[in-house]
Parts: C-alpha cells; sequence; structure tokens
C-alpha cells in the first residue's frame, strides 16, 4: 500500500467513525471494503486507536461535539450513547468506592477510628472530603463497609485454606490459621482493620454492628476447636478467645524474616496449644 494509499485509508477509516460511529471494527471494515477500500478490522482498530477513537463511546462523543447537539446523532446513536454513559458511571463508580474503601483502610490503620478524619481519607483517595457522601452516608458507615471487606477476605482465606487441608482436626486448625495470619502481616490495609478491631472500643451502635461481622468469624473457630474433642475441663470458649486474642495480636510485634505466618501458626497450634492439652488428656485417661 503507498503513502498516498495509506492516508486514503485513514480518512475513509475516520469518516465513518464519524458518520457510523456504533459501528465495530469488523462492521466498519465490511462496508469500507464494500465501498472499495481494502482494510482489515486491525487495520481499522489501529487507526482508531492513533486517533483516540478506539471505543465507540469515544466515536459517539465525537459526533456530538461536532453536530453541537445529541439531535446530531440518530435515535439509535443516542440510546447507544445513553447506556455506555451509565454503563461508565457505574464502572467509575465501583472503582472510586473501591480506591475510597482501600484508602480509608490506610488511615483507619495509622490513626484509629476517631482519628481517621473524612479529609484525611478524602487525601488519601484523591477526592474532595465532599464526595465521600456519594459512596457512604457517614465516616461510620464507611468504617463498617472497610471491616466487612476485611472479614470478607478473612472468610475467603480460611475457606480456601481448609479446602485443601487434611481430615484431622488439629491440621485444619493450623491452616486455618495460618491463613489468618499470612493475611494479617501480609496483605492490604484492609485486613488490618479486621484484627485491630478486636482492639477497637466503639460506641455501642456501631460495636453491636461490628460484632455481626466478629461473631460470624469467630463461629468458625468454634466448630474447629469443638473438632478437637478437648478435654471437659477446658473451656472452649475461652480457648478460643485466647486463641484469637493471640493471632490478632501478632501484627502488633510481627517482623518479616525468621518465621513466616504458617510457621507461626504450626509452633501456635501444635506446640502451644496441642502438647499441653495432649497432657491433659493423658493425665485425664482420655
Amino acid at each position: 500500500m503507498t503513502r498516498g494509499t495509506e492516508r486514503s485509508a485513514r480518512a475513509a477509516v475516520l469518516a465513518l467513525a464519524r458518520e457510523r460511529p456504533e459501528y465495530g471494527k469488523v462492521r466498519a471494515a465490511r462496508e469500507l471494503r464494500a465501498r472499495g477500500i481494502r482494510i482489515s478490522p486491525s487495520g481499522v482498530h489501529l487507526i482508531w486507536s492513533r486517533s483516540g477513537l478506539a471505543h465507540s463511546y469515544q466515536r459517539l462523543l465525537l459526533r456530538r461535539r461536532e453536530a453541537g447537539t445529541e439531535k446530531g446523532l440518530s435515535p439509535p446513536q443516542r440510546d447507544m450513547l445513553q447506556r455506555l454513559r451509565v454503563a461508565r458511571r457505574h464502572v467509575d463508580g465501583s472503582l472510586g468506592r473501591e480506591r475510597l474503601v482501600i484508602a480509608a483502610a490506610r488511615v483507619l490503620g495509622e490513626r484509629g477510628y476517631e482519628g481517621a478524619t473524612l479529609s484525611r481519607i478524602g487525601a488519601a483517595a484523591g477526592i474532595l472530603p465532599g464526595s465521600l457522601y456519594h459512596h457512604f452516608k457517614s465516616k461510620e458507615d464507611l468504617f463498617i463497609t472497610v471491616h466487612a471487606e476485611g472479614f470478607k477476605q478473612l472468610n475467603e482465606a480460611v475457606d480456601s485454606a481448609l479446602a485443601g487441608a487434611p481430615k484431622d482436626p488439629w491440621a485444619r486448625l493450623e491452616a486455618a490459621c495460618a491463613a489468618h495470619l499470612t493475611l494479617l502481616v501480609g496483605s492490604p490495609d484492609v485486613s488490618l482493620i479486621t484484627g485491630t478491631s478486636l482492639f477497637h472500643i466503639a460506641p455501642p451502635a456501631l460495636q453491636r454492628r461490628l460484632n455481626r461481622d466478629r461473631d460470624a468469624y469467630e463461629a468458625r473457630y468454634a466448630g474447629l476447636i469443638e473438632a478437637l474433642r478437648v478435654p471437659a475441663q477446658v473451656d472452649a470458649a475461652l480457648l478460643r478467645l485466647n486463641l484469637l486474642g493471640a493471632l490478632n495480636w501478632t501484627r502488633m510485634w510481627y517482623r518479616p524474616g525468621k518465621r513466616n505466618p504458617k510457621a507461626l501458626a504450626h509452633h501456635l497450634v501444635q506446640v502451644i496449644l496441642r502438647t499441653p492439652l495432649g497432657k491433659v488428656q493423658a493425665l485425664a485417661g482420655v
């Protein structure tokens, strides 16, 4: 193809983008071939991309700008533009909400609930404080969302760990603890809120909302500990609370290096818990 032919093809592709912005690259190439211009769909896409017109939304906006009004679009084109606008707002909103949750988790982790002002959270997320109210009614609602997301991540990690764990109840408890520690000390800020919430003193109404996530997660460990068949003189509820307290406190002292989360979980479950309980069972003749 000569340079003159290339320029002619490029002009035809861009003209069609204005004429039929709703066409995809395959249909556009077919239309251009019918007009005597031999070009492949990938060739059409390349020209569109270089001109900032790779997406139909961009081509529709170009036609609207050049027409000066949406009346310059056909009814199907106007409908398509509206649908794409709604879809983009949904995607942009979802991404903005996700970015806000991550930023809030970081600020909450650094400053605690009282010190994490909306202005600080907005600055961390790169948005104005007032824009937070587009996604959340209050700082309390934002905190609840971060807290719930942390527990969602924990539950997913524990589910994955248990799916590949042996049937031995001690091995399953160790797998759950290793998943918990791995997420708590080596993952994004959202998970840290899950751990620090153990030490968070909140107003009663907020505390009740936090407890729903906490109680459901603790129930998983209650089931894992019940499967151990610990001696009758051992309070299973206290054992569960002590175990979760030890797990969550790890993030206060953990430093990467000597032992990884999996090794810590093994020591906690098999050495600190299992060995003494085994002695108690032996003394009790269990």
